[in-house]
């Protein structure tokens, strides 16, 4: 490659990696702890409510109270998604704007009368798909695409370095050897991952974009052709129109799909009350992640099970790529370490960007901006989430904080950090205090459990295993903010005594 054209793509590679960095970290610090989705929802809501005794807990019972709690619940277009390792909560999407959370323990019920509550672990959910914005869909999507970009890029720039220094790393060498060494392994370390995941997140946001008018051009229409076009099944001749749902028939669905498929846990169950009554039950397995769906009629009568088709395998593999399902439940563990080094790979990657530029540019509006920008984006991210998880932990005990709370934690968050630029003079200063901060707080986590157990609180008896999952995942993000800390200050600390080019002879990786 001549010197011309690497020059070139390595000024590629620091500028899309700085703007991919700044969306995405936020992205997968959240990905990471949705690996132990239903953990943390479990986690929230672990401790006994007023002397609560426990009780069992399935799908039929939720049902059962659900039709009971909300008003016409067999007439309208109903989702119930849950973890399908826990029974304990339950999210309710009522038409196509409201969304519930029941708590099948308590049976209490949240977000109605327009008082939009949310789980943490759903708000997590939201914020990692679109930021809880339509536009965040697109914003994310591009995103991704920089990522493969940049990870080709980066491939590229260091081939000739990736068999004869494959395993080196300069711990007591210059601090710019540190610094680039550091993020040349990790970025090796997690390269299929990152390539997997900025494909399989722009497949899934690019497909919402392409797919979404489409169904919602489908849904204006009426009759038995918006059925078919979905690929529903047809309506049976016959059927009886007049058949009214109730508690009991919906259980006996379940029932009937649970002996149907004794392997398969219940995932999501729907209503479709228009121009038809059908219900359908889609449940996944434990050991091959694999779904099955099935439709009933009014009655519980079986209707049609859709047939495999390639298009459906290819999702699938995606859905086990994508979410860490693809060697069973023990490589959650795996996709999270994963995380970290993507997290750590990219924040590295952006402070060295601020660094190598700061002695030249730190007077410039511009600069001045871009670090603000690139601080917020990326250890603003773990602060954040810390003290979203803190606030929950603190001000939200057996009832979920509303959306609109957990935006604004979040959002604040962020705008301080990139505010905080403004006070330190140095980018290693801020970033330094951030992640300091960020540590302390998640540790502060599994600190609150501790106090609480020691002072006599009491926590159900199914959420222990994920009360200690939660809180091992959040000393692992406190370990991750405080040696991100200890290498920005080592290497910035070196770097700032000499001014060094933005394309080094010998050295091209920003």
């Amino acid at each position: 490659m001549d010197k011309k054209t690497l020059t070139r793509l390595t000024k590629q590679h620091s500028v899309l990696g700085a703007i991919s960095a700044c969306i995405l970290t936020i992205v997968f610090v959240c990905g990471s702890l949705l690996f132990f989705r239903g953990q943390l929802l479990n986690w929230q809501f672990a401790w006994h409510q007023d002397q609560h005794v426990e009780r069992d807990m399935s799908w039929q019972s939720a049902v059962t109270d659900l039709v009971a709690q909300i008003p016409n619940f067999a007439q309208q277009r109903i989702t119930i998604t849950t973890d399908p390792q826990h029974h304990h909560l339950f999210q309710i999407y009522v038409g196509h704007d409201d969304r519930l959370l029941y708590n099948n323990q308590t049976q209490e019920l949240f977000g109605q009368n327009g008082a939009q509550q949310q789980a943490a672990a759903d708000f997590l959910y939201f914020w990692h798909i679109n930021f809880m914005t339509h536009i965040g869909t697109d914003i994310i999507a591009l995103a991704c695409i920089f990522l493969i970009m940049v990870t080709i890029s980066g491939i590229w720039i260091r081939w000739r370095d990736l068999v004869k220094k494959f395993h080196q790393y300069r711990a007591k060498g210059k601090s710019r050897d540190v610094f680039k060494d550091s993020h040349v392994l990790l970025g090796l370390g997690v390269l299929l991952f990152m390539l997997m995941y900025g494909w399989s997140s722009a497949y899934f946001n690019v497909g919402y974009e392409i797919n979404a008018p489409i169904y919602h051009k489908y849904a204006d229409k009426s009759g038995e052709s918006y059925w078919d076009e979905l690929g529903f099944p047809r309506k049976p001749d016959n059927y009886d129109m007049d058949a009214k749902l109730s508690a009991a028939r919906l259980n006996q669905v379940i029932t009937d799909y649970q002996q149907a498929y004794p392997d398969m846990r219940i995932a999501r169950f729907d209503i479709y009350p228009g121009p038809w009554i059908r219900l359908r039950v889609s449940g996944e397995s434990d050991r091959s992640f694999e779904f099955v769906t099935a439709f009933y009629d009014v009655h519980g009568n079986l209707l049609y099970e859709p047939h495999r088709r390639p298009v459906n395998d290819v999702y699938n593999i995606m859905i086990q790529l994508h979410e860490g399902h693809l060697l069973g439940k023990s490589s959650h563990l795996l996709y999270f370490i994963l995380s970290l080094m993507a997290i750590a790979a990219m924040l590295i990657g952006n402070l060295y960007w601020l660094a190598i530029r700061e002695p030249k540019r730190a007077g410039q509006v511009l600069f001045r901006l871009q670090r603000a920008c690139l601080e917020a984006g990326t250890c603003g991210a773990l602060f954040a989430i810390a003290l979203l998880l803190v606030c929950t932990r603190l001000f939200s005990q057996g009832e979920p904080l509303t959306a609109l709370t957990n935006q604004l934690i979040v959002i604040v968050s962020l705008l301080g950090c990139g505010l905080l630029t403004v006070y330190f003079k140095q980018a290693k200063e801020s970033a330094h205090m951030i992640l300091q901060i960020a540590g302390v707080l998640f540790l502060i986590l599994p600190c609150i459990d501790v106090i609480r157990l020691l002072l006599g609180h009491e926590i159900y008896s199914f959420v222990s295993k994920d009360l200690l999952t939660a809180n091992i995942a959040f000393i692992a993000l406190s370990g991750l903010s405080f040696g991100l800390a200890t290498i920005v200050v080592r290497v910035t600390d070196k770097v700032k005594k000499r001014t060094i080019d933005l394309e080094p002879a010998n050295d091209r990786l920003a």
